[in-house]
């Protein structure tokens, strides 16, 4: 089962439970959302999107694959009331249009467990990112 995109702390923190299904939507119509963003003057989603290196060294071995290290972006961190701006952006324009995006509804739906993830993360003075889980190729 694919994973969508999900809000990743900087630290632990205590937050909202994500469904199985949550984030999918943001992953599959990033593209879309993004130029939504864009002609609206925010922040791209995906501008969020970060990863953590080991992670990814870790699924690339997985897969046969030997990276160096140095090759890979350092892992990214940002200040929640940034992502707060751009997912209280997308929610405002796609309650008055959601035409602008396939399935308008599930795409909400995504939009707010993110605002709500990074409620949290401000109320706490947490830094954040957006990240989607790398599965390894046995458990797709």
């Amino acid at each position: 089962m694919a994973a969508g995109w999900t809000v990743i702390y900087e630290s632990a923190i205590a937050s909202p439970t994500l469904g199985a299904t949550a984030g999918k939507s943001l992953l599959y119509y990033h593209h879309q959302i993004d130029e939504l963003a864009r002609r609206l003057g925010l922040t791209p989603l995906s501008g969020f999107f970060s990863r953590d290196p080991q992670s990814i060294l870790r699924y690339m071995r997985d897969l046969g694959v030997e990276a160096h290290p140095a090759s890979l972006p350092e892992e990214e961190w940002f200040d929640p009331a940034d992502g707060l701006n751009t997912v209280r952006g997308l929610l405002v324009q796609l309650r008055i249009d959601a035409s602008d995006v396939p399935e308008p509804a599930r795409v909400i739906a995504d939009l707010e467990v993110v605002e709500r993830a990074l409620v949290v993360a401000a109320d706490q003075g947490v830094r954040f990112h957006l990240g989607r889980e790398l599965h390894r190729p046995d458990s797709f």
